[in-house]
């Protein structure tokens, strides 16, 4: 009896922990100052949930607040000396209601040029976002399959030029380190297992993804941003989902308005290459697309990652699929598509396999 109680406490007091990071004032989460941060992250809820594994963690109030979390904190932006683009720059959760630990950060496409995802400040078609909310098609639409199975979501609202004129790698970079660091540095506050954390993206998105899973040790190197405990964590995903990736920037081939607004220096085309960058450490990746996309290349992209995984002997799962031999380009969930349908099944399957 006395066990139960305290176990019922603990998740009590690690609910009310939450409520303090996602409930915060004007109905959003920010980064805390500097002062307000530990040199470590806790793991006290990850901990606490194993050793009461047989009991089930009852997150259902959590899992209906969808309101956004701040990455940055307020006049602290990599890249942006006026702090202009903070607002612009967060995740969304979508958390399990009966959480198993596993985590995926979802990544919009939009060739770096807008979020494919919302709209932007100004309310036009292609910008920027404002929330992700709805059933949008690569952003909160893939949330539903994850959660029922005990996985949560967050997704990042990244910089795009839609919102910085200026945008390019380290901008960019910054915002796809900086959310992974975020959700491993405050795990327990979303019942997240810090080493259950993968990173998913579509088209561009999933070139932001791919550089995640191969460039994590990206630095910031500006003078003018203040770098705080969350800087000092881990951007190393645990696994990957890659969703028609833009992968290479390298070739006549590769996806031109993607690799103009990530980096202009052709040197570091192949840098910034995923498939270059591949290594025996690399997490298990998912990866699927259509073999005959109009906009990104299945054979210098999705094929070519494929097959560095399976040089470098990294733990992998690839789907290609034809549907009539359609050549549309970012279709999310891919509900309409006969063959590609079953990715998100599978892709919780994989993560599955993975510990998620």
């Amino acid at each position: 009896m006395k066990k139960n109680v305290l176990i019922k406490l603990t998740l009590s007091l690690l609910l009310l922990g939450s409520c303090f990071v996602s409930c915060g004032n004007n109905n959003s989460s920010e980064a805390p100052s500097s002062s307000e941060l530990t040199s470590e992250p806790s793991s006290s809820s990850v901990e606490s949930s194993k050793e009461s594994s047989n009991e089930v963690i009852d997150n259902t109030e959590g899992s209906l607040n969808h309101d956004p979390i701040y990455i940055y904190r307020p006049n602290n932006v990599p890249y942006d000396s006026n702090g202009e683009t903070r607002d612009y720059i967060f995740l969304t959760p979508y958390l399990a209601s009966k959480p198993t630990g596993g985590a995926v950060i979802v990544c919009p496409g939009g060739a770096y040029k807008h979020l494919s995802n919302s709209t932007d400040v100004d309310g036009d078609e292609f910008g920027q976002g404002v929330n992700n909310l709805g059933n949008q098609k690569e952003s909160s639409s893939i949330a539903s399959f994850y959660n029922e199975q005990g996985i949560s979501v967050f997704i990042l609202n990244y910089r795009t030029k839609a919102l910085d004129s200026n945008i390019n790698y380290q901008r960019i970079l910054s915002d796809g380190t900086r959310a992974v660091k975020y959700v491993r540095y405050f795990a327990e506050n979303y019942f997240v297992d810090p080493d259950k954390i993968a990173i998913q993206g579509y088209s561009a998105g999933g070139h932001l993804a791919s550089m995640v899973l191969t460039r994590y040790d990206f630095e910031i190197d500006d003078p003018n941003y203040t770098k705080d405990a969350i800087d000092e964590v881990s951007a190393e995903p645990n696994a990957s989902v890659l969703c028609y990736a833009v992968i290479t920037l390298s070739g006549d081939g590769a996806h031109s308005t993607t690799r103009k607004n990530f980096i202009s220096d052709e040197s570091k085309y192949e840098y910034y290459s995923a498939d270059k960058a591949v290594t025996s450490e690399t997490a298990p990746t998912f990866l699927w697309c259509h073999q005959n996309d109009k906009s990104v290349n299945a054979e210098i992209n999705t094929k070519a990652m494929a097959k560095a995984l399976e040089e470098k002997g990294v733990k992998h799962e690839v789907h290609v699929y034809d549907d009539n031999g359609t050549r549309d380009h970012g279709i999310g969930i891919a509900q309409d598509y006969e063959e590609a349908k079953e990715w998100p099944t599978l892709a919780t399957s994989f993560l599955k396999s993975c510990g998620f």
